[in-house]
């Protein structure tokens, strides 16, 4: 490796990659050290079985229509699903009649309303505080809160969530969202098992270390997770201002992981079953089943928050057994026989991101920006915490790897 560029890019996940894109078109010369094996961060793609792949981590290309990855996708070859699935509600064991799925959405409408009159009065508040618990919904409605931003409803702010651009189209990606990241990296300068442990920014540019060495650049963009900066895995000289310090530990990693279950069959359901089930026992079992995955013979669902954590903690067949038993109540017991095969994800293990997404703590939905300013004009951060607006999605921290590389340069 030279030991001279115009710029360091330190990660290669979205963030990184979309930093790296910036750095090309503007004609730098640049590198990017990422401590993994891989690029692609928290989008991974595995597979399930032969020629089945999974994504363990990214999955939706989330607000379709204005995320720049979908047109990447279409560039390399790779293929979603813009269809609007069929959906029916489960309430223990039960498909809720017309009139009450209705009641459903009108719940879900409720509750939006109440976030938008909140951040009309400028608070900032826990979304458990807007919820109207005692509604039979309310179960299933914060289990879904959870899987939007990887923590509780107690524990994340309403206001941020409010800021979140959504335009309700989630295209999930045929080949695999992982696999797309790893083909969108193709021909970048990633020089991999680089784990950086040290970036000097006290002279006129930065020096940064890592276990193979030391280069100086211009500028550098900094796109690893709140969780690994959050444990001072890399050490900062001088150290990093109040306010970026108060952002990192202001917007700290959830739990998140996803599930699949294959089965045997080419559709093991009956013709008149939706493509997706919400499903609630009234109380602490809550799944979205979406039964058939972009044409792939597996069940996707996935857990957040306290639950997720929970659940990562313990042996794998207790995830299994806990879906199982949902299903089994939808289904009946012969449904067992229909699984082949269950995997599941583990992201809070991966000590080189140490979590799910970025969850922005009740006060505090103000920090993404302060986490996205730069420092002394030549240090920068970027991922999906330093997104205001698309925060918790891979698309986000593409853009803001993008837009830390135009902040510093322009």
């Amino acid at each position: 490796m030279q030991s001279n560029f115009d710029l360091v890019i330190v990660g290669a996940g979205a963030g990184g990659i979309g930093a790296a894109y910036a750095a090309k078109k503007a004609g730098l010369d640049f590198c990017v050290m990422e401590a993994s094996h891989r690029v692609g961060g928290r989008g991974l793609t595995e597979e399930l079985a032969p020629g089945i792949p999974w994504d363990l981590g990214c999955h939706w290309l989330h607000s379709g229509s204005i995320n720049p990855l979908a047109d990447i996708a279409g560039e390399v070859g790779f293929h979603y699903d813009k269809g609007s699935p069929s959906r029916a509600f489960y309430m223990q064991g039960e498909k809720l009649p017309s009139q009450e799925q209705s009641g459903f959405t009108d719940y879900l409408s409720d509750q939006w309303k109440k976030v938008e009159a909140s951040a009309a009065r400028g608070e900032d508040i826990a979304l458990s505080e807007l919820i109207d618990h005692d509604s039979p919904y309310a179960p299933y409605y914060c289990y879904w809160q959870s899987l939007m931003t990887s923590e509780d409803v107690d524990k994340f702010s309403a206001l941020d969530l409010f800021n979140y651009e959504d335009t309700d189209e989630n295209w999930p990606v045929r080949e695999g969202y992982g696999e797309l990241l790893c083909r969108h990296a193709e021909g970048l300068p990633v020089e991999l098992n680089t784990r950086v442990e040290k970036i000097n920014y006290s002279g006129t540019g930065v020096v940064v270390t890592s276990n193979r060495g030391t280069v100086k650049a211009k500028y550098v963009v900094v796109t690893v997770s709140t969780g690994v900066l959050g444990a001072r895995d890399i050490q900062f000289d001088p150290e990093l201002p109040v306010a970026t310090r108060e952002a990192i530990a202001s917007l700290p990693l959830g739990s998140y992981n996803n599930f699949a279950m294959l089965y045997e069959e080419e559709w093991p359901f009956d013709e008149d079953t939706p493509d997706r089930i919400d499903y609630s026992n009234g109380d602490d079992i809550n799944f979205a089943f979406k039964l058939k995955c972009s044409g792939w013979p597996y069940i996707y669902c996935a857990v957040g928050g306290r639950q997720a954590k929970w659940l990562e903690r313990q042996p794998l067949v207790v995830s299994e057994q806990l879906m199982m038993r949902a299903l089994v109540d939808i289904f009946g017991a012969e449904f067992r026989k229909k699984i082949v095969k269950f995997k599941a994800s583990a992201w809070g293990d991966d000590p080189l991101i140490k979590g799910a997404y970025s969850a922005s703590l009740p006060g505090n939905s103000h920090r993404r920006t302060e986490l996205a300013t730069p420092i002394a004009e030549r240090l920068c951060f970027a991922g999906e915490a330093a997104s205001e607006r698309a925060f918790c999605t891979a698309h986000g921290a593409w853009q803001s790897g993008r837009d830390a590389v135009l902040k510093l340069t322009n």
